[in-house]
């Protein structure tokens, strides 16, 4: 006999771990820690060219007020300047410093370290479960899709 609640438990536990690691503050090879929100930005500016405040919040789907508040927090932190747009004298563009860049490379260097077990894992996966576990992903995803899209109906009543 299944036991679907041991499964969904199962589930519940790794996501939660799951949490627990991408909320935790990390240097990243830096004297600096960075939250995931904030080491993520710096992944942000440095991948956008001629990125500002407005494409940052539209590329991490936040509001222009938070995006602002955030590289607030990076500019005093010292890893994120602001830089007078070539275009316009009214337009600021972001850039990193050197520590921001070298934070940046620790990042990448993190997961392509911390990836490397699972994808190991991935490769030597018979097709036939990689598959299956591809398919079972995705149900989920929907399942967490729907779940947010009710979260959001009730707030709205």
């Amino acid at each position: 006999m299944r036991d679907y609640r041991a499964i969904s438990a199962l589930m519940e536990r790794t996501v939660h771990k799951y949490n627990q690691t991408e909320n935790k503050q990390r240097n990243y090879g830096t004297d600096l820690t960075f939250s995931r929100a904030e080491i993520h930005t710096i992944e942000a500016i440095e991948d956008m060219e001629d990125i500002n405040i407005t494409r940052l919040a539209a590329y991490q789907g936040i509001t222009k007020g938070a995006a602002s508040q955030m590289v607030y927090k990076l500019v005093d932190k010292g890893v994120v300047k602001k830089r007078v747009s070539p275009n316009s004298d009214t337009e600021v563009r972001l850039e990193l410093t050197e520590i921001g860049r070298k934070a940046y490379e620790g990042h990448k260097e993190f997961h392509r370290a911390s990836n490397e077990k699972l994808f190991e894992m991935l490769r030597e996966m018979p097709d036939e479960l990689y598959e299956k576990m591809e398919e079972i992903l995705h149900l989920f995803d929907e399942m967490m899709n729907e779940k947010l899209k009710g979260d959001q109906d009730e707030k709205s009543k």
